[in-house]
């Protein structure tokens, strides 16, 4: 049987296993059949540039330079596109591109220019570095992540994102307290603060100014950290901290710190020098705890472990405990970095990542 007496429904069964863009491009420059075949199949892509989903996604060579033409006749519907440098010739090329995607409402952008500028609706947008002036409409947006990033620049630029429901970023220099308007909507916090040197972290400061965080996730490379303990956070009920570099933190300062949250119900802590007896006051100082992660925390022994168990039995409280002994219990797949997920879930895709493999965006189902 020669290729093209392959009935069509069997033809785009097997294009739909084709996920790389060249051999797309190749394909529909065969034949007018194939041509009509592959571009059906491309009408079901959402998520370009991207590893996805089943025939959802497709991905591209990031050095290589296509075929923009075919690009825009081909990819007609998608919801998510990461674009970087290399993947068109000319910016023309990816403005045209950008601007025939009506659907279009995530995009991760890995090259400078002002391209998110001709997307009418964005949701969501990875950037390296955020400008709101390139943003057609601001209200729109609903999940920023910004590579390079700091306090006072959100504070400059807040007002223009009033929808904001999810924030990543990342601070590489030191930054000064956030001074700027309360953010409403905020829903997920995802915070890395990279400076060795002698810089107080201001993060918590800004949970304090978003009255309905759910979720944050908190990495900070600084020996001092800033906190009004004298305000409490009641809507907070995910949280993960992790000091990388300074073990000898205060145990007083940190319980100061949780006991601003009443209402935590899944803690991760990622500190070297958490120990037994301190697991031991935890339990008793956040009473609606029923996630308790310290599977990073060295000096967490079996002793910390009986005590959770023989304290919930008591008390009738179920608490999960994850320390070095058991900590193959949460499961294999969680660190496996994903650009996207499905399901707008911090306790599935975000709680137990270490902040370099938290996805750019949580796309609502």
């Amino acid at each position: 049987m020669l290729i093209n007496e392959i009935p069509d429904d069997c033809l785009l069964a097997i294009f739909e296993y084709l996920v790389n863009t060249d051999d797309l491009i190749n394909c529909y420059k065969v034949c007018v059949k194939w041509s009509h075949l592959i571009a059906k199949r491309a009408k079901k892509v959402k998520y370009f540039g991207v590893v996805g989903y089943s025939s959802d996604y497709v991905y591209y060579p990031g050095s290589r330079r296509i075929d923009s033409t075919c690009l825009s006749k081909l990819f007609t519907n998608l919801q998510i596109a990461s674009l970087s440098l290399g993947l068109h010739r000319k910016v023309e090329d990816a403005i045209e591109f950008v601007r025939k995607q009506k659907s279009l409402r995530g995009l991760i952008k890995r090259y400078r220019g002002p391209i998110e500028r001709y997307c009418d609706r964005l949701e969501m947008l990875s950037v390296d570095n955020f400008n709101p002036n390139n943003l057609r409409n601001g209200s729109s947006l609903k999940q920023l992540n910004v590579e390079k990033y700091s306090l006072k620049s959100l504070e400059r630029d807040v007002h223009y994102l009033p929808n904001l429901e999810r924030l990543k970023m990342c601070t590489k220099v030191p930054d000064n307290r956030y001074d700027g308007p309360v953010l409403e909507k905020l829903k997920i916090l995802e915070l890395a603060f990279h400076r060795t040197c002698d810089n107080i972290f201001y993060g918590f400061q800004l949970m304090d100014l978003c009255p309905n965080l759910q979720s944050a996730h908190i990495f900070m490379a600084a020996n001092a950290y800033f906190f009004d303990e004298t305000l409490k956070h009641k809507c907070l009920q995910d949280l993960v901290i992790e000091f990388a570099g300074y073990h000898n933190h205060n145990w007083n300062n940190l319980k100061s710190l949780l006991l601003k949250y009443p209402n935590l119900k899944h803690l991760s802590l990622r500190i070297g020098s958490i120990k037994d007896e301190h697991i031991e006051e935890l339990v008793h100082i956040l009473p609606n705890l029923v996630l308790l992660d310290v599977g990073k925390c060295s000096e967490v022994t079996q002793r910390a472990a009986d005590y959770v168990k023989d304290y919930c039995k008591k008390y009738g409280r179920s608490i999960k405990f994850y320390f070095k002994g058991n900590r193959d219990e949460i499961g294999s797949d969680w660190p496996i970095k994903y650009e996207i997920v499905r399901g707008f879930d911090f306790m599935k895709h975000c709680f137990f990542k270490w902040h370099g493999l938290l996805s750019k965006f949580l796309i609502p189902i």
